[in-house]
């Protein structure tokens, strides 16, 4: 019951988290570019916030009652960042070939912002990555997966995962979902799949910034 009220108030904080900007926006309309810095802060107080009400969970989920040494667990994120960067390739290589727009708006949005304001590149690679894995990984999914079995609470999670990207390529983002969650399952280490995130995330803000 503890872990459930601690998972119900990771989620609260991090719904207000997300709407905060756009709730100050609306509240002070002359704030201006001064937005992003709050975001960039927002989420990085958000990403520590989290984390440190996912230690305050009184006992391991399902996913993390065994948990893979360290070194093991840093090796399966480097892996997985690979994977994803593969799968990535490979759905939006089918997207191309279908004649659907393979652009991500919400990446190009942040991307355009992040040139024009630097500093906001720590809120993508850094601030987003965290909370997303603690929300959709460890919450969800981890506390599902006592209920529906780990592929149920996998589908689920990702599921959720890509609704909250909303850039039309929800395919894509679920099976990035996915393997995220199956990183998280084969390590037992949320940090695991917070590394292959924090990756895929650098790697398409380097990729944007140097054009390959």
């Amino acid at each position: 019951m503890a872990n459930r009220r601690q998972s119900l108030t990771i989620l609260i904080v991090y719904f207000i988290i997300y709407a905060l900007p756009s709730l100050l926006i609306a509240i002070f309309k002359h704030l201006g570019s001064q937005v992003f810095l709050i975001q960039t802060l927002d989420y990085l107080i958000g990403a520590v916030l989290l984390a440190w009400l996912a230690t305050r969970l009184s006992t391991p989920n399902p996913i993390e009652r065994h948990p893979r040494r360290w070194p093991i667990a840093l090796l399966w994120g480097l892996i997985g960042f690979v994977l994803v960067v593969i799968v990535q390739f490979i759905v939006l290589q089918i997207d191309q070939w279908l004649g659907h727009s393979v652009t991500s708006t919400n990446t190009s949005t942040l991307l355009t912002v992040g040139h024009q304001y630097p500093f906001f590149f720590l809120a993508i690679f850094i601030g987003a990555p965290i909370m997303e894995e603690i929300v959709f990984r460890k919450v969800i999914f981890g506390n599902l997966s006592s209920l529906t079995g780990p592929l149920g609470a996998a589908l689920i999670s990702s599921v959720f995962f890509s609704f909250a990207h909303a850039d039309g390529h929800l395919v894509l983002y679920a099976l990035i979902g996915l393997c995220f969650c199956w990183l998280y399952h084969r390590t037992g280490r949320i940090q695991t799949s917070m590394l292959a995130h924090i990756l895929m995330n650098a790697l398409a803000v380097m990729s944007a910034i140097y054009h390959f």
